[in-house]
C-alpha cells in the first residue's frame, strides 16, 4: 500500500498527537513521521492544514510504500 509520510519537527506531545486523531506515527532521529494512506488525498490536505494551524513545522512530505518497507527513507 502506498502512503504519504509527513515529517514534522521534533516529537509530538500526547496532546498534539490526540488532536491529529488516529494517525500512525513514529519517532525518527528527533522528528515525528506521520503516515496517511495515499488513497485518501483529502486526509493529507486536512492534516497539513491542521499542522499549520497548530504551528507545527513540516520538514517534508514523501510518497512511499508502507511504513517500514525497504523503500522507506526512514530505514
Amino acid at each position: 500500500m502506498q502512503v504519504y509520510e509527513i515529517v514534522v519537527d521534533g516529537q509530538l506531545s500526547a496532546d498534539l498527537a490526540d488532536a491529529l486523531g488516529p494517525i500512525p506515527s513514529r519517532d525518527v532521529a528527533g522528528a515525528t513521521v506521520l503516515s496517511l494512506p495515499k488513497a485518501d488525498p483529502d486526509a493529507l490536505r486536512r492534516v497539513l492544514a491542521l499542522l499549520e494551524t497548530l504551528g507545527i513545522g513540516v520538514t517534508a512530505v514523501h510518497q512511499v510504500g508502507a511504513p517500514g518497507a525497504p523503500n522507506d527513507p526512514a530505514n
